[in-house]
C-alpha cells in the first residue's frame, strides 16, 4: 500500500514538472513572434496517402485546448481535450491529497483511461477519414472560428 501512495506522489510531482514546462512553451507561443509551424513538419502520412494519421490534427489541438477554445480543440482531435480534462482532475485530487496530508486521496491510475483513449483515437481517426473519402469534405479545413 506504501508503495501505490509513493507512485502516485511521484506521479503527482510529474504532473507539476509537466505544468512548469507547458507554461513555459504556452508564454512562448504566446509572448514572442516565434512561429512553431517553421519547425513543425507536414505529416508525413497525410502527404503520401492522402489521409489522415491517428495524430492528425493533434498539435491544432494542443494549441486551440491552450487558447481556451475547447469545442476546437475537440474538433481537431479529441483525445487532446481528453487528455487535458484527465490532466485537471488528476492535479486537482493530487493538491487535495498533498494539502490534506492524506485527509484525501490520489486520483488512482486506471487501465480504463487508457483504453477509452485509444478509442476515441480509432474512432476520430476512422471518422476523418471517412469523411475524405466518403464525402470529400476535409473536416480540419473546416473547423469553426477559423
Amino acid at each position: 500500500m506504501l508503495q501505490n501512495k509513493v507512485l502516485e506522489y511521484n506521479l503527482y510531482l510529474a504532473g507539476l514538472v509537466f505544468a512548469l514546462v507547458s507554461g513555459f512553451g504556452t508564454a512562448l507561443v504566446l509572448f514572442t513572434p516565434f512561429e512553431f509551424s517553421y519547425i513543425m513538419p507536414e505529416c508525413a502520412f497525410k502527404s503520401i496517402t492522402g489521409l489522415y494519421c491517428p495524430g492528425c490534427g493533434g498539435s491544432r489541438a494542443v494549441a486551440a485546448f491552450v487558447q481556451g477554445h475547447w469545442v476546437k480543440s475537440f474538433i481537431y482531435h479529441p483525445f487532446v481535450p481528453y487528455c487535458g480534462v484527465l490532466y485537471i482532475i488528476f492535479m486537482a485530487k493530487g493538491t487535495a491529497a498533498f494539502f490534506s496530508k492524506g485527509r484525501y486521496n490520489y486520483m488512482k491510475f486506471r487501465n480504463g483511461y487508457i483504453y477509452f483513449g485509444i478509442v476515441i483515437i480509432l474512432v476520430q481517426f476512422a471518422l476523418k477519414d471517412i469523411m475524405l473519402v466518403v464525402y470529400g469534405k476535409d473536416v480540419l479545413q473546416y473547423v469553426p472560428g477559423l
